[in-house]
């Protein structure tokens, strides 16, 4: 199970004449660029606290339909959203998207919340959105349409449709770098995307190229329990898997699950998505046992978080009967005792 990556939104400063109004334009300033960094950090629940006082700010001071108050609920919606609270995420999502109407920023989160909710339809629809405005109001080739298009590159490689993400994500990663150069994080972790596309379509010599390159940058630039790390560290266990080299797999998804663990908690859902992971691995190593119990992991936290009829838990429930077969199959292939 994939997770769409995330990005700290860029603020759009404000001077106003009025020295009250600029006095508390700047704590709102302060406080929204503190939220961005908290992103930055992984630092989700001490965030979510950031930006409801934020939140408070805007809505005190300049009313609760200013813009101010519409990104302080989109900013409050990508750190639920990162907390894997999906239902808090969705409704401070679209509670801004009220007020503004029509931002790209704020239909991009909704889409990715859509998106991590399985609702892949709305998505699709949101993050088109997101693009057509985009291309409308800042132009094709501006870094700024670059982030729709990564988002709705995302949309479709978490469901699968890897042929439709991979010129997506070719084309906001060239916007990138021309604008920001090679190193900035938006570059990496489209980086990272576009190996794991590659990698789905059979392209492993790319994508393990790719993916070393954003492993080496963010071990370098990140501290060892960093969430986005553990991200990578999942993406190279996954390559792994679809090469074949399960033992480099293990490793790697063993990592990851560690930091997210410790980092997320046990029932967040990123972890149910490792463990899934590792399920699928043991499956395929015949480690059956093993591989049940994982799978059934990643059942508990997907049902708890997504509900029922989420795709998502249908997939687990796949995966699970595939795993039931193969153990009667294997079962059945054993000598019988002689009585």
């Amino acid at each position: 199970m994939k997770i769409t990556k995330k990005l700290v939104l860029s603020v759009l400063f404000i001077v106003c004449a009025s020295r009250p109004i600029f006095s508390q334009d700047g704590l709102w300033e302060d406080l929204y660029n503190q939220a961005g960094k908290l992103i930055s950090d992984g630092k989700y629940e001490e965030g979510i606290q950031v930006a409801r006082k934020a939140l408070r700010v805007a809505e005190t001071n300049f009313g609760p339909k200013d813009v101010k108050a519409a990104w302080s609920l989109n900013v409050l919606a990508h750190f639920y959203l990162l907390d894997g609270k999906f239902g808090e995420a969705e409704s401070f999502a679209n509670q801004a998207l009220e007020i503004t109407k029509d931002d790209p920023n704020i239909l991009n989160n909704l889409a990715i919340i859509y998106t991590e909710e399985g609702k892949f339809s709305e998505a699709e629809k949101i993050a088109e959105r997101a693009v057509n405005l985009s291309q409308k109001t800042f132009g094709k080739d501006d870094p700024k349409t670059a982030e729709s298009l990564s988002t709705l590159a995302g949309v479709y490689r978490t469901q699968g449709k890897y042929f439709e993400a991979e010129p997506l994500y070719e084309r906001a990663l060239k916007l990138w770098k021309e604008e920001l150069g090679e190193d900035h994080p938006k570059v990496v972790l489209t980086l990272g995307n576009l190996g794991s596309v590659y990698g789905a379509l059979g392209k492993y010599d790319e994508a393990e190229k790719l993916l070393k390159k954003v492993l080496s940058i963010h071990e370098s630039t990140l501290p060892p329990d960093h969430p986005i790390l553990a991200l990578t560290f999942r993406e190279m266990g996954k390559l792994y898997i679809r090469e074949g080299n399960l033992i480099s797999a293990e490793f790697y998804l063993k990592r990851s699950l560690e930091i997210q663990e410790k980092v997320l908690g046990h029932n967040h859902p990123e972890v149910g998505a490792t463990v899934g992971r590792l399920g699928l691995l043991y499956r395929l190593q015949k480690r059956f046992k093993e591989s049940e119990s994982y799978y059934k992991q990643s059942l508990k936290i997907f049902e708890k978080a997504y509900g029922q009829d989420s795709p998502y838990v249908r997939d687990v429930k796949k995966e699970l009967k595939l795993l039931d077969d193969e153990m009667s199959k294997s079962a059945a292939k054993q000598p019988q005792a002689n009585i």
